[in-house]
């Protein structure tokens, strides 16, 4: 009994203590505050990583779009161009994800713009025509896409079908310079029963006249030294050589010098 009135002495000296609450107090403050920036923290991490929704940027220019995506912690690229009356030229087409989706910071959003070049020009009649062909003619003014048939040959193989997209295009239609077209090349030519004309020692002006008669065109010119004057410039050597058998409509490149002392056999030449 005396061992426990005097714990109980302490006990009620120890509540009488004026810093006994003085610490209670402060402990409890503590403990209110650790638990509240504890809660700070939790909320702020999840939020982080929170989704909302992707607003839709269809017909702002690149520079609109990218203010408003920096605001919402996004990034985007450029996927593809295309050319359309739909929206503004040189702004956003499509968006990838889709306006509505739901989204979280840093995501990638891809853009469609519409080209802003407004230009058409006509496509030229390359049909029956070959790879080497189709291609100087197009590519001035548009994006080609090559497919090959299955029995692709560059000497026999012609363009049958010019699409864009999924759609054919014709020669003489119009269309806005840089439009991608996917040129199409399949078997069509019948065995070919043209023979080339020599040409080496006659003038620029004198192959094409024979290559006229002869229902072919002349294809590269490429000049040796300096030309002054490519009309009167001489034919040193040509591809293919005088004999081969070529279709109706097919080119043949020279090789020209201005001035020649003497001419060298095509047998012993050949274009690099």
């Amino acid at each position: 009994m005396p061992k426990n009135n005097s714990r109980l002495n302490k006990v009620k000296s120890l509540f009488k203590n004026k810093y006994y609450y003085l610490h209670f107090f402060s402990a409890s403050i503590v403990t209110v505050l650790l638990f509240y920036f504890l809660i700070l923290f939790m909320n702020s991490y999840t939020m982080h990583g929170e989704e909302f929704e992707l607003e839709d940027y269809h017909g702002l220019t690149i520079e609109e779009a990218s203010k408003e995506l920096e605001k919402s912690g996004l990034k985007y690229q450029l996927l593809d161009s295309v050319f359309t009356d739909l929206v503004p030229k040189g702004s956003i087409f499509t968006q990838n994800p889709i306006p509505g989706t739901f989204v979280k910071e840093g995501r990638l959003i891809y853009f469609t713009i519409n080209c802003s070049n407004s230009q058409k020009f006509i496509i030229p009649d390359v049909y029956n025509k070959s790879e080497r062909e189709a291609v100087n003619q197009l590519s001035s003014y548009f994006e080609l896409e090559i497919k090959r048939g299955e029995n692709y040959s560059p000497v026999f193989s012609v363009v049958t079908m010019l699409k864009v997209g999924n759609h054919e295009v014709f020669p003489g239609q119009k269309l806005i310079e840089g439009t991608t077209i996917i040129v199409c090349f399949g078997s069509g030519r019948s065995n070919s029963n043209i023979i080339v004309p020599l040409l080496v020692g006659s003038s620029t002006e004198e192959a094409k006249m024979i290559l006229e008669q002869s229902n072919l065109k002349i294809g590269l010119i490429i000049p040796e030294g300096e030309i002054l004057d490519t009309l009167n410039a001489i034919v040193v050597n040509q591809r293919p050589l005088s004999e081969s058998k070529l279709q109706a409509g097919d080119m043949v490149d020279l090789v020209v010098k201005q001035f020649v002392d003497s001419l060298q056999s095509t047998d012993s030449i050949t274009i690099e």
